[in-house]
């Protein structure tokens, strides 16, 4: 006669186990990891155009600055623009859970051992990386601001795009309770 598994051992078609559970929700912990390091970069950013200005043999005026100032400027808005319609697109609940766009499963959810896991797997794993490609483009405007500041010393700009670009990611500062909602929302798509 053969033995039956143990329900503990077996692992539910319409519920994620505890344990894995607790690997999605603990991917906060990276995303915050990185969103802490973009925040930094934008005061590295501020500190390396000082050094670099404070310093007598560097001139930081170009002939091209005026030009540059218009197209970063330009550029600044248009990376904005974008990344309104990357978080409307890809980092709503809805546009989520719909999985408005397959991410690549990141290896440390691979662990997954039902449908719904796998499909939880996915959802954070969507979730995690439209996160941190919108943290780059808000980190890009800090970045135009650093190239503004060293060709041609316009240290307003960059001080102006440093703290657009440090407001967007205290706006985007990654929330543990939506990531439990998301992964609460799957099981209850199956529910």
């Amino acid at each position: 006669m053969l033995l039956e598994e143990s329900s503990v051992d077996r692992p539910e078609g319409n519920i994620i186990r505890p344990q894995f559970r607790n690997e999605l929700v603990n991917q906060h912990r990276p995303v915050v990891v990185i969103w802490t390091a973009f925040m930094i970069a934008i005061f590295l950013y501020l500190l390396i155009a000082q050094l670099i200005l404070g310093n007598p043999k560097f001139s930081g005026a170009y002939s091209f600055s005026e030009t540059a100032r218009k197209i970063l400027w330009l550029l600044t808005f248009v990376d904005v623009g974008y990344f309104v319609w990357w978080k409307k697109r890809f980092l709503t609940r809805e546009a989520i859970l719909g999985e408005a766009r397959k991410f690549k499963l990141l290896q440390a959810l691979g662990g997954h051992k039902t449908p719904l896991e796998e499909h939880a797997a996915k959802i954070v794993s969507s979730y995690i990386t439209g996160k941190i490609v919108g943290f780059a483009l808000i980190e890009a405007v800090a970045v135009y601001g650093l190239v503004l500041a060293l060709i041609g010393r316009y240290l307003w700009d960059q001080y102006l795009l440093s703290a657009a670009s440090a407001a967007l990611l205290l706006r985007e500062l990654p929330s543990k309770a939506f990531l439990e909602e998301l992964i609460r929302d799957v099981e209850g798509e199956r529910g």
